[in-house]
């Protein structure tokens, strides 16, 4: 079936390492043999597999009102409500609110759309941010002591070195979700769809970007940088390249997923509201 926005976060690529790290009670609903959702139970409702912390793009993969009417009848006796966290503009989930159900916008997915070289992309950006981008790239280039380059099939120990490096909050989060992205590295790795970036100052690596490749898009799911190097603004510079890789693989879209962070808008980030969508119990 073919979803109006394919996501990587529905595929089990992504959701077998994740409900073995995250997942408790599941549930599995069908239609027809045609339509289906993906349930566990999280602390205070069912929400769909894959939940609102780590997956950033989910949905029900159901296009049939039939299916949304047989599944709310289904989940009347359930012990708690039914959530659905993380929902583009399209996504058929939001086809099932009815009066009663409670509908949030809760964060911005901001990405980019693609459509030539990196000139091109740069072209699209407003002068003072495609001034700066052009800067820090430059400056970066000039001042590192070995030599700057970028690689584009980092090893994953390196990656969550500096992710914990940048901020107390990374590494909290890390402290409870290695073995998670360890799995999850395994597995898009198989399937490639892994893009794991990292700019390198000679021998010592200053960023590192975790970025899905899936549907022709390319998601910025997670990065981490070294403070020593903070002067370099390694994280966008490497972006930049990011983005240069890109275009030059002829990708029509770079996603940053969610979170409304400066570095999105002024790399020309355009907002996508996600939605969240509670069914009344």
């Amino acid at each position: 079936m073919d979803h109006p926005r394919p996501s990587p976060f529905l595929t089990c690529t992504f959701l077998q390492p994740w409900s073995k790290s995250f997942a408790h009670k599941l549930r599995l609903g069908c239609w027809q043999d045609r339509d289906f959702i993906l349930l566990h139970r999280a602390t205070d409702a069912w929400e769909l597999l894959g939940g609102q912390d780590v997956a950033d793009r989910l949905d029900g993969l159901g296009d049939s009102p039939e299916f949304w009417d047989s599944l709310r009848e289904e989940c009347k006796g359930w012990d708690a409500p039914l959530r659905f966290p993380n929902l583009a503009p399209d996504a058929w989930a939001l086809q099932s609110q009815r009066p009663g159900d409670r509908l949030e916008i809760t964060d911005q997915s901001p990405f980019v759309k693609l459509a030539g070289d990196f000139e091109h992309y740069l072209n699209s950006l407003n002068k003072k941010d495609r001034h700066e981008l052009r800067r820090k790239m430059r400056r970066a280039e000039r001042m590192a002591q070995q030599g700057l380059h970028v690689t584009h099939d980092g090893d994953l120990d390196t990656f969550l070195r500096l992710h914990r490096l940048s901020s107390a909050d990374k590494a909290d989060f890390m402290g409870h979700s290695e073995d998670f992205f360890r799995d999850l590295t395994e597995s898009l790795r198989a399937a490639g769809m892994l893009r794991l970036s990292v700019l390198w100052d000679g021998q010592t690596p200053l960023a590192s970007m975790y970025q899905i490749c899936f549907q022709n898009t390319i998601h910025l799911y997670n990065s981490g940088y070294d403070p020593e190097f903070s002067g370099l603004a390694p994280g966008l510079v490497l972006l930049g390249f990011c983005i240069k890789k890109a275009c030059l693989d002829g990708c029509s879209e770079y996603d940053f997923l969610r979170g409304t962070e400066r570095y999105k808008y002024d790399l020309g980030g355009l907002d996508r509201p996600v939605y969240r969508l509670t069914w009344a119990s």
